[in-house]
């Protein structure tokens, strides 16, 4: 009888205790993209340019492309011919660009998706990754963002023309391919400037300073007071006149 009073006791304490840390350990949510800092999907390996969610125009062009041309060669014994590598340095700069973008915009604040792109001397000056590392640090100069995204720029467009003229491509359609490079380099440029350059107060409010610098504090005690004239004589407000 005592042994069996002995076990209830033991199994509603067990029972107790389970339910105290069912009801009062703290409920964690599951990370999710947002929270754990991630944006724009993955990197590699979802098609083709790399962070093409960030850079749609990118996937298009490539696949107007595509469509007309066998950037691996003729036929399978083949070797790869100029304009694969054409291709593939073109969808280099267009990964590069994505991928820039993905990062600046990401909320986790760290070098992620641009330290998978490799360096390439005919359209690089800097490793796309340390461009994206001083971004993040503010300590890239402007003149040296714009020779990097003029790089980038004229770079593409010259592979973008040659490919276009492989493909047999019409007025129309290298003018749909040229807009929409143009496009995805502008929106990248245009965030790269406001996310990587330091604010000039100075050139807001078309050129004043007045936007940009602290104003003057006045307290709520002063506003109706008249306004002080007698500076260099004459009684002041609390009446005196400065003779000793």
């Amino acid at each position: 009888m005592v042994t069996l009073i002995i076990n209830i006791l033991l199994i509603a304490v067990l029972v107790g205790v389970g339910v105290y840390f069912m009801f009062f350990t703290p409920k964690y949510t599951r990370p999710t993209e947002s929270t754990e800092g991630f944006f724009g999907g993955v990197a590699r390996g979802s098609g083709h340019p790399d962070c093409l969610r960030t850079l749609p125009e990118g996937s298009e062009i490539l696949d107007m492309i595509l469509k007309r041309v066998n950037v691996n060669g003729g036929d399978e014994d083949d070797a790869p011919t100029t304009k694969g590598a054409d291709y593939r340095e073109f969808q280099l700069i267009l990964s590069k660009l994505g991928c820039l973008k993905k990062d600046l915009l990401s909320p986790s604040g760290i070098v992620e998706a641009t330290r998978y792109q490799a360096f390439e001397t005919a359209h690089d000056r800097i490793n796309v990754a340390e461009v994206c590392a001083m971004c993040i640090s503010k300590n890239i100069p402007p003149r040296d963002l714009d020779i990097i995204f003029a790089t980038w720029r004229d770079r593409g467009k010259v592979l973008l023309r040659r490919l276009c003229t492989e493909a047999n491509l019409n007025k129309e359609e290298l003018a749909k391919a040229e807009a929409l490079f143009h496009k995805a380099w502008s929106d990248v440029y245009d965030i790269s400037k406001s996310k990587c350059l330091k604010t000039d107060f100075s050139k807001q409010n078309g050129g004043s300073t007045t936007g940009g610098d602290v104003g003057g504090y006045e307290p709520e005690n002063l506003k109706d007071l008249r306004e002080y004239t007698n500076k260099y004589g004459g009684l002041s407000a609390s009446g005196w006149n400065g003779a000793v």
